[in-house]
Formats: C-alpha cells, sequence, structure tokens
C-alpha cells in the first residue's frame, strides 16, 4: 500500500524524472497529492527509444501545467565511465535549475531495490562509506536532495503505474549485465524472497545506526588529540580521520589501510610527522596535536622596516613606532627585514650562538608553522629577534610584535 508522500506543501520541488516507472510514480503522487514541483530530464541520446520518451514526457507535463526542463546531450562526450560523467552531466544540469528557480529540494526516485543493490555493490566493492544504502536526505552537488520512495519496492511502483494508468518506459539499457548494479539486480535482488529483503534491510539499518552512534561519540571528543584518538576503537578511529580530513577538504575519505599506517605514525616515538595523503592533503602530527593541512608549497616572505613605524602582514602585526620594548632592537640596526625562518639562522642569546632550529624545537613548536615563523634581521643581516613561540598564547592590547598563526 503506498501511503501519502512525507512532504512539505509549503516548499517547491525540483522532480528528477527519466520517464521510468519509478519517478513516473512518484511524478503521478506528486500531481495527485497537491505538491508544487517541476521536472528535469535528461536524455542522453544513446537509445533509439529516448526521443519518444523525452517527447512523451514533454506532453504529460503540458497537459498537467507542470513546467519542464529538458537537457538533451551527445553521446560523442562520453568517454571511459559512462555512468559517472551521466551523473555529473544531470547534476549540475539539475543544480543549475534549483537555484535559477530557487528549489527548496531535488526529489529522486531512488527504491528499495536500489537501496540493496548500494548496499551489496559497497559489500563488493569495500573501503570506507559515509553509510550503508541509500539515505533519504542528503546534500548532492550542494542540492538539498530526497528520495521519499526508499520504503518501497520496484515491484510495488510497477503495480501502483499500473493500477493508476500512469504512462511510463523500462530503459533498454537496463536489461544488460555491462554494468555491475545490473548483475546484482538480475542476479541476486530480482530473486530474494520478501523475508531475505526484510532481513538486507534490517543488516543496513543496524549498520547506519551503528555509524550515527559514533559520529554522535566523535562529535563530543577532541579528536585533535592523540591521546584521545588512540582510545578508539579501529572503526570510530578511522571516522575520526575522516572527519579532521573533511575540515580541509570535503569529499576526502581515508581508507582502513591508511588508518592504519596513520595509527603507526601516532604510536611512534617522532613528534612531528608529515604524511601525504594524497595530492593536496597531508596528515599532520605535531606532539600531542593531530590534524590535516593542505598541501601547499611554503612562498618564502620578505618585509623592510625602514625606520620605526607600523606593519601588518598576514604573518605577523609589528608597531615599534613608540619604541621596541624588551627586543634590544636600537635605531643602528634599521632598516630592519621582516622574514620567515630559514633553516641555517642563528641569533646569539646571553653570549651564546642558538641556531633557531634548536629554539623551535625547545618550543615544540608544530613544523606547518616553523617554515612561516618570522625573524627580525638588522641592516648587517644578523637575525636580532625571534618571538618566542607559546602553544597558549593569548593576545593582548599591549604587545607591538605578534604572529598571526
Amino acid at each position: 500500500m503506498i501511503k501519502p508522500l512525507d512532504l512539505d506543501k509549503n516548499k517547491k520541488y525540483l522532480l528528477a524524472c527519466s520517464f521510468g516507472p519509478d519517478s513516473m510514480a512518484l511524478f503521478h503522487m506528486l500531481k495527485v497529492q497537491g505538491y508544487n514541483f517541476m521536472v528535469a530530464h535528461v536524455n542522453y541520446n544513446v537509445r533509439p527509444e529516448a526521443k519518444y520518451e523525452t517527447d512523451t514526457l514533454n506532453a504529460i507535463c503540458a497537459q498537467n501545467d507542470i513546467e519542464i526542463e529538458i537537457y538533451s546531450c551527445k553521446f560523442s562526450i562520453f568517454s571511459g565511465n559512462f555512468e559517472s560523467k551521466a551523473r555529473d552531466i544531470r547534476y549540475n544540469f539539475f543544480k543549475e535549475i534549483y537555484y535559477k528557480n530557487n528549489i527548496d529540494a531535488l526529489l529522486v526516485a531512488h527504491q528499495q531495490d536500489d537501496v540493496i543493490e548500494t548496499y551489496f555493490l559497497q559489500q563488493k566493492r569495500g573501503g570506507y562509506f559515509d553509510n550503508f544504502g541509500i539515505v533519504r536526505e542528503v546534500k548532492v552537488f550542494d542540492m538539498i536532495t530526497i528520495r521519499p520512495l526508499l520504503d518501497y519496492s520496484k515491484q510495488e511502483l510497477l503495480q501502483y503505474c499500473l493500477d493508476n494508468h500512469v504512462p511510463y518506459a523500462i530503459d533498454s539499457s537496463n536489461s544488460s549485465d555491462d554494468f555491475s548494479r545490473n548483475v546484482i539486480r538480475h542476479n541476486i535482488v530480482s530473486k530474494m524472497s520478501q523475508s531475505e529483503r526484510e532481513n538486507t534491510i534490517n543488516e543496513i539499518n543496524s549498520l547506519n545506526q551503528n555509524i550515527a552512534a559514533i559520529n554522535k561519540k566523535l562529535a563530543s571528543l577532541n579528536i585533535n588529540d592523540k591521546a584521545t584518538l588512540l582510545k578508539l576503537n579501529d572503526e570510530e578511529f578511522q571516522r575520526a580521520l575522516v572527519f579532521l580530513a573533511r575540515q580541509i577538504k570535503q569529499d576526502a575519505s581515508i581508507s582502513s589501510k591508511l588508518s592504519e599506517e596513520i595509527k603507526k605514525i601516532l604510536i611512534s616515538e617522532k613528534p612531528n610527522v608529515y604524511f601525504k595523503v594524497s595530492n593536496n592533503l597531508i596528515f599532520n602530527k605535531e606532539y600531542d596535536w593531530v590534524s590535516f593541512i593542505k598541501d601547499e608549497k611554503t612562498s618564502d616572505y620578505s618585509y623592510v622596516l625602514q625606520s620605526p613605524g607600523k606593519l601588518e602582514t598576514q604573518y605577523f602585526y609589528l608597531d615599534f613606532t613608540n619604541g621596541h620594548g624588551d627586543k634590544k632592537i636600537t635605531l643602528d640596526d634599521y632598516p630592519l627585514t621582516i622574514r620567515n625562518a630559514k633553516e641555517d639562522d642563528e641569533i646569539r642569546i646571553n653570549n651564546y650562538v642558538c641556531r633557531a632550529r634548536r629554539l623551535f624545537i625547545d618550543w615544540k613548536m608544530p613544523l606547518s608553522v616553523r617554515k612561516k615563523w618570522p625573524v627580525i634581521v638588522n641592516k648587517s643581516g644578523t637575525v636580532i629577534y625571534i618571538p618566542r613561540y607559546r602553544k597558549n598564547f593569548k593576545l593582548n592590547d599591549e604587545l607591538n610584535f605578534y604572529v598571526k598563526m
């Protein structure tokens, strides 16, 4: 039995409609239940019957006074992974309509068979997943996307179309076993009994409930702390790493193998470790602090202060207008150069020459900070001041020189 859709009649929806039985069943439900919606349809022009389907859907929308947007593309644009590129094309098309028409949510007619197929594909592929199967509401291409039909099987929606005289067409490519999903659909899902379907759905729900519990636990913890991370079990640890990585890279993923490598790094006695995760993402262990950072080449910087005055840059703030404080800088040192520290920089402290690198180690300065830390150099090229690094630095109005990192 088909229940009323659990949607908001005060909102405007965009229906992704292929003219298949699932999306046409949803089309009919939206229409007869009085929802405000428009239709988006993509014709990939890869099947002879595609033009008939597009024309028929266009006519049905006109008869029902429903706005429709149609995108027709050429097969020649496809090479490699057809499914992936087709998905990018249609969702970019949907996104354009979504924002142009102030849509509240995109509706997609995924159903229970799709949930089970996706779950079996996930098991086959392995790796990290935010959730198993298909979730009802999610952000896709920066659009709120809702799947209202996940509780209904393919067969139930076909029967709905027959009972309500809803026109539809079956995509002939669905009968091919060229795609992994079709193999699972034909050889596994279509042959499952009702009890097997229910058991599989219960299994998916149980796994997703466990993920939700882990996410809730992680939200209450300081997962940048090394000791906190090491107390987590393997699945919690992996999901914590993904959470940290996505603060830097929105679509970051951490495999179980990579998670194991990172755990070894945390257990090791090395206080500072950079570990390249991908082309633009680095895992960063800095003493007891754990994070991910962008893989960026450090740009050298250098600023010259000809006489006592004020300088503010993205790296530091300096105001020597009213003196130098306790920095032992004199007028004879001008012009001053303020630049990032170098590996071989040295400074004289209490008649001893000390390498800047040694100071940074003693101060337990993170590696990511060292490359941008400023030093002050006098007109003779001698380093005369290096600001002290403090992990718990607090800014106050009395400071005439401070680092912005």
